[in-house]
């Protein structure tokens, strides 16, 4: 019985057994190699690896290179609105992960990161250079590089084995590991593919899988919110499906903090909720003689960024936020039977929320339009009358002065 049971644990390492208190890895005779690193994570044989009963061991410590938020070789997206700070809350926590800087009170392990700046490389170089400035890191040499042009991951055969290529070129020349990919934006990476389509935003998936899979590298991706922000980022539901880690990302109004939370976690707890304001940081000046600037990411007071009063949907605010600000561009003091008060016509109130929209076809837009000014008419924060629209606390504010 006794030689039994040496020779079934010896055929075992022989075909090579993934142990799960070891993440990531196949013991084979003693040694251990990367599962991910190892023709996709196969055994030695050419076949799938094997857990068997008595290999299972816990897992105590959760291999997250920024503490509690995002672990190596995931796949992460951080979605919310146009204007709402994404982009440069990303690349804040992307140069903290390079230059090993602790984030938000959280521990950060570092490593080298490749961003993907798939919209052009002026925004992120701007950024960079403001946060380097901010943190006097001018001359240091931090692992953190650029790819300034688009990509094309929905073909597999097109820029998938490309990218992979240069996060190897750049772990050899870091002379470390690249612990973190953003893809800004994951419709770019998509290349005109139908977002909402099964078929495109699995191939998309699948080539970040590859990724993933040969580098070891966790892949983010930035992308916008949905038409229905209560369902998170927009597309195919499979998107969130092969996600790890979801952070969303709201904003008020255009003068309102942002609000980061974490929405999902796959092998982490689900926690976290950063509120931050963009703060200006001059880089110089340009060949006018102008300033030239760019922002860094600075903590914000909880309660500015969280609204009092009635709760509205996305394109409700958006319609109110519209409304405040076509007044404060074009109001009028109102006149005869009218109140005191500024105010505007409502196709101008409408032209404004119009072009801030981004909903297709046009009938839903005229749809989401008249429910948005309706639910704003109706809860009394803005009144109208002869096709004229004011805010009636300002309303009532003139009439106390008065």
């Amino acid at each position: 019985e006794f030689r039994m049971k040496v020779r079934y644990t010896l055929d075992r390492a022989e075909r090579g057994v993934l142990r799960l208190g070891q993440p990531n890895s196949v013991a084979t005779g003693g040694a251990t190699l990367s599962a991910q690193g190892v023709a996709g994570g196969v055994a030695p044989d050419g076949g799938l690896p094997l857990v068997y009963f008595t290999d299972i061991n816990a897992n105590l410590d959760a291999a997250d290179f920024v503490e509690g938020l995002l672990t190596e070789g995931g796949m992460s997206v951080t979605y919310g609105e146009s204007n709402c700070g994404k982009t440069f809350f990303m690349t804040d926590l992307a140069l903290h992960v390079a230059a090993g800087m602790e984030w938000n009170g959280r521990a950060v392990e570092e490593g080298g990161v490749i961003y993907c700046a798939l919209e052009g490389s002026h925004g992120i170089s701007n950024r960079v250079t403001a946060w380097r400035k901010h943190h006097q890191m001018e001359g240091l040499i931090t692992p953190f590089a650029i790819i300034p042009i688009s990509i094309n991951l929905l073909d597999p055969a097109a820029d998938t084995e490309r990218l992979i290529q240069a996060i190897t070129k750049a772990q050899a020349e870091m002379e470390k590991p690249v612990r973190l990919v953003v893809l800004d934006t994951l419709s770019r990476a998509l290349s005109g593919g139908n977002e909402n389509a099964p078929d495109d935003m699995g191939a998309l998936v699948a080539n970040i899988d590859r990724v993933r899979q040969a580098t070891g590298a966790h892949v983010n991706g930035v992308h916008h919110s949905g038409k229905d922000t209560a369902k998170g980022a927009r597309g195919h539901s499979l998107l969130r499906a092969a996600t790890d880690t979801e952070i969303e990302i709201t904003r008020a109004t255009k003068d309102s903090p942002s609000i980061a939370t974490v929405k999902k976690q796959r092998d982490l707890e689900i926690e976290g909720e950063w509120i931050f304001k963009l703060t200006t940081i001059e880089l110089g000046r340009n060949r006018r003689g102008k300033p030239v600037t760019s922002c860094i990411i600075t903590p914000a007071d909880p309660k500015e960024a969280k609204p009092t009063g009635p709760k509205l949907n996305m394109w409700q605010a958006m319609a109110l936020q519209a409304l405040k600000d076509a007044i404060g561009e074009r109001g009028e003091m109102g006149f005869g039977n009218l109140p005191r008060v500024k105010m505007v016509g409502v196709d101008t109130w409408r032209a404004k929320w119009w072009s801030r929209a981004s909903i297709e076809p046009d009938n839903k837009k005229r749809a989401t339009w008249a429910r948005s000014k309706d639910r704003i008419l109706l809860l009394k924060i803005a009144a109208h009358l002869d096709d004229k629209v004011w805010l009636i606390q300002e309303d009532s504010e003139e009439g106390r002065q008065a």
